[in-house]
């Protein structure tokens, strides 16, 4: 992912002045002209007009590099998800920022994709009526990692917030391909939305990765195929003709295909370069918030199936803040 940072910073326009890994055959990705550095604490002493700092490494490292970036007075700061390791983490990164004067912005990148845009307009208008129901399927990945992002993304889609969990955390998981310091099962359950929606969430390792949605409204649904050769995902909606919307929902009407220009499949780098636009401009999405919520949900799951799939309500509070588990 620090490879595209590097790429998304270069369709944003903004210069790379610095990069810093601890595998120096990475920072060959960055080209000629950037400083290297193999310590982020010396790169940040040393390089002391540095405008924007983007973080793309691991979940428990982000925030004291992210508190370490608003204390040198970078006026803006790019963090890769998940936000971090615990609730209380997450609102200390943002709320330091926040004191220091800087931005900060987290890459649920899916908010900043043209394909996802169109869609979140479709499902305003109503193409499906009121969206009641969400059934995500995505596979292995981590709740961290992987499901983050749909945490995220299943909220921003609804305009809406995520205020319990019913969950259950993968038990016998393989070791964590980034490291064996990390942890960061898969899992699967429910989850209740301020709006009254809910989503049942499947990101069990026994599952391959294989993205998959199913949006279920009052006057229609959508099948979303996140990820099938060879157009790389489609999304099909189909809704209760317009004359026919005032029959009693038991009834069964055959829905009609909807009209919908989806535009391309997302681009990681195009979408990350379109987060570091609105973090250095406008502004418009409060992704340090979504990335607290998204962080929240992560923990929730882990301790509803530790509480033997007891709900745990949201947002996080009182000791279940400090709840800490390393993702990635």
């Amino acid at each position: 992912m620090g490879r595209r940072h590097v790429a998304a910073l270069a369709k944003a326009a903004i210069d790379v002045a610095a990069v810093c890994d601890t595998h120096l055959s990475a920072l060959d990705a960055a080209g000629d002209g950037a400083r290297r550095y193999t310590d982020w604490r010396e790169l940040l002493t040393r390089e002391s007009a540095l405008d924007v700092v983007t973080i793309a490494t691991n979940g428990p490292s982000h925030y004291e590099i992210a508190a370490a970036a608003a204390a040198a007075g970078v006026r803006h700061v790019l963090c890769e998800k998940p936000m971090s390791t615990s609730g209380r983490k997450a609102r200390e990164m943002a709320t330091l920022c926040e004191a220091a004067g800087t931005r900060l912005a987290v890459n649920m990148s899916r908010r900043f994709a043209d394909r996802f845009i169109r869609f979140k307009r479709v499902l305003a208008e109503g193409a499906i009526g009121e969206l009641r129901h969400v059934n995500v399927s995505v596979g292995a990945g981590g709740l961290g990692c992987i499901g983050t992002h749909y945490f995220d993304f299943v909220a921003w889609l609804a305009d809406t917030r995520a205020t319990w969990v019913v969950g259950e955390v993968d038990a016998d998981t393989a070791p964590n391909v980034r490291g064996a310091q990390f942890r960061d099962p898969g899992g699967r359950g429910m989850v209740g939305y301020a709006n009254g929606m809910t989503a049942c969430f499947q990101l069990s390792s026994a599952v391959a990765i294989a993205p998959t949605m199913h949006f279920a409204g009052t006057d229609g649904y959508i099948e979303f195929d996140g990820w099938s050769p060879p157009a790389r995902g489609r999304i099909t909606i189909y809704s209760r003709p317009a004359d026919q919307r005032h029959l009693p929902k038991t009834r069964f009407v055959e829905p009609e295909l909807v009209a919908f220009d989806q535009g391309e499949p997302m681009d990681v780098v195009e979408a990350t370069a379109a987060c570091l636009r609105d973090l250095v401009g406008l502004h418009r999405e409060k992704t340090a918030d979504a990335g607290i919520a998204a962080v929240d949900t992560v923990m929730a799951f882990h301790l509803s199936s530790q509480r033997r799939l007891a709900r745990v309500d949201l947002p996080l509070t009182g000791d279940d803040l400090d709840f800490d588990v390393p993702i990635t």
